[in-house]
C-alpha cells in the first residue's frame, strides 16, 4: 500500500517512522471525529513511547495520504 506524507504531517517534529512505529504496536483506529469522509484518525505510540494522534485519509486510488501527526491530548489518552 502505497502512503503519503502531506508537508503539514510533519510540522510537529514527527517524521514518517513515527508512522510506520505507530502500526508496529498496539494502536485505536477510529473513523474521524468531525464525520469526514473517508478519514481516518489512529491513536498509539511509537518506540520513543510517545503518545501520538495520526489523521489520514483514504484517496480515490486507495493510497493513504497522512496530514496530521502530533501528540495525543490527555482525552486522547484516556481513550487511547
Amino acid at each position: 500500500m502505497d502512503i503519503v506524507f502531506a508537508s503539514s504531517a510533519l510540522r510537529h517534529g514527527y517524521t514518517s517512522q513515527d508512522f510506520y512505529e505507530l502500526l508496529a504496536g498496539r494502536y485505536l483506529k477510529i473513523r474521524s471525529q468531525r464525520d469526514l469522509e473517508d478519514v481516518y484518525e489512529l491513536l498509539g505510540r511509537n518506540l520513543d513511547g510517545d503518545y501520538l494522534h495520526i489523521v489520514y485519509r483514504v484517496l480515490p486510488d486507495r493510497r493513504l495520504r497522512v496530514f496530521h501527526i502530533s501528540r495525543m491530548t490527555e482525552k486522547q489518552k484516556r481513550r487511547y
